[in-house]
């Protein structure tokens, strides 16, 4: 699996790829220079059930650090990560 990061102007995309074919995305916009919305999280239906969403996870979570950033998390799946992981919570606002 690899994890792909497109940033243009005020928004992204983190894509997970599988042989070459895209399997998932994440998007975010950002909200100001220091928060970061993350909107949508998809799984292709063949890949769903193994957690595949938690790589575009960490890949947000890294591109965070590197940029001192907090995250909005308006994607249901997010937010249930973020909330039920103690790791994640100091990256949310």
């Amino acid at each position: 699996m690899q994890v792909n990061h497109i940033k243009l102007n005020n928004k992204g995309t983190f894509s997970l790829k599988k042989d070459g074919e895209e399997i998932g995305e994440m998007t975010y916009v950002f909200v100001n220079d220091k928060h970061i919305d993350i909107n949508h999280t998809f799984i292709e239906k063949a890949y769903r059930g193994q957690d595949l969403g938690l790589e575009l996870i960490k890949a947000s979570v890294e591109f965070m650090k590197a940029h001192h950033l907090k995250a909005i998390p308006t994607c249901p799946y997010v937010k249930k990560v973020f909330d039920e992981n103690p790791i994640y919570k100091a990256f949310r606002v």
